[in-house]
């Protein structure tokens, strides 16, 4: 009996372990090439440009698939589904509607704000809609990801932009082209708009982001978040700050240099141009990326883990930007790769169980519920 009682507990302790091996954290990885994606890329900008824009909508697909193949976790890739044509429709519909506006604000200006707000009636619609399409159209493992979120969902999220949109009908009537200044009252409207949009932009990112994540799902298995608003504030304001910071220190070298050699400004001005707009667009990517995936689970078993460096992203922004401008813009198949290797290299997901069995009990639940695909996901109104 004590044999017995011990041969149980030493199977039962490799069973712990055996779970516990496969269970922890799986990195993501970004296996494509700067070559590979060149030949991609080169094709899909031939096409595009001989086709007037047409073949933009298989572009792309190709590209997207040409990443999601190279897209790695846990010994599997992903992939994705989309149809071009429906990818095309969404972008005729987006240029009628831009074609449509254009021509009220130019034939009919005291309207553009009232078609504005048209349009922004129509946004939660085709926000939830292009969601709904991206996510159905990329699987991992066979299981494909949903998105269901309402038109009410998404208004929620970007209703504060109606206020922006109703200071426009106070702008006051002013010919550019006339030799008169614009009266104050323009300049105040124009100062109210920009301080709204400041105000409410942390409001509409954080609540899309929330959005996405807890309207997400992989298969049966939802995503969750219960972050705040009020990281998405916090992590502007100090941009705002490092924006102000940045201006003031390029000032000063810009100044500097300037009494020793005015020729130096023109270069001063551009450097420092790439320079803060790199360092600001590390900054939000690297702290929101880092904040939404680090605050993400999935059915409570699968949590995110990123490690975005402000430093380091900031470096591949601007080295990508300059490298771009001496290459005449055929370096960016490697400065695109570059920026994704470097974010699957920060990326990992842990699992509280086995991954395999996580994944199996998903596909369970989704051969039992079935796959449907409506009318719903036939457009792709993402741009």
């Amino acid at each position: 009996m004590q044999n017995t009682s011990l041969d149980g507990d030493l199977d039962a302790a490799d069973e712990l372990s055996t779970v516990a091996a496969a269970a922890g954290s799986h990195s993501f990885r970004f296996t494509a090439t700067a070559g590979g994606f060149f030949a991609v890329w080169i094709v899909n900008l031939f096409l595009s440009i001989i086709t007037l824009g047409i073949y933009s909508a298989w572009a792309t697909v190709r590209k997207k698939r040409y990443f999601y193949a190279h897209t790695w976790v846990a010994d599997a890739n992903f992939e994705y589904h989309g149809n071009p044509i429906a990818i095309l429709k969404g972008r005729l519909i987006a240029v009628a509607a831009f074609a449509a506006y254009s021509g009220v604000a130019h034939f009919m200006p005291k309207l553009a704000a009232a078609a504005a707000v048209v349009l922004f009636a129509a946004a939660p619609w085709l926000i939830a809609r292009s969601m709904a399409f991206n996510a159905y159209n990329s699987s991992y493992r066979n299981i494909r990801f949903r998105f269901q979120a309402s038109y009410k969902d998404v208004l929620k999220g970007i209703w504060p932009f109606v206020l922006v949109l109703a200071l426009a009908f106070f702008v006051p009537d002013w010919d550019p082209a006339s030799k008169q200044a614009p009266p104050v009252s323009f300049w105040v409207v124009i100062g109210l708009q920009m301080l709204a949009i400041a105000a409410v932009y942390p409001y509409v990112v954080g609540s899309l982001k929330k959005l996405q994540v807890n309207h997400a799902q992989y298969g049966t298995a939802a995503f969750g978040t219960e972050l705040g608003l009020g990281a998405f504030y916090k992590i502007y304001f100090l941009a705002l700050l490092i924006l102000f910071g940045a201006a003031l220190v390029a000032g000063a070298i810009g100044a500097g240099l300037a009494m020793l050699s005015p020729m130096t400004v023109p270069v001063v001005i551009v450097a420092a141009y790439f320079a803060i707009g790199s360092l600001l667009l590390a900054y939000s990517k690297s702290r929101i990326g880092n904040l939404v995936f680090n605050n993400t689970r999935l059915d409570r078993q699968v949590s995110f883990i990123s490690n975005l460096k402000l430093g380091k992203l900031a470096w591949i922004y601007m080295s990508n930007l300059f490298a771009i401008l001496l290459s005449l813009g055929l370096a960016i198949p490697w400065a695109v790769v570059r920026v994704m290797r470097y974010r699957a290299e920060c990326l990992s997901l842990q699992t509280d169980v086995s991954l395999d069995k996580f994944i199996s009990g998903v596909s369970a639940q989704v051969g039992a519920t079935g796959e449907e695909l409506g009318e719903f996901f036939n457009i792709d109104l993402s741009l």
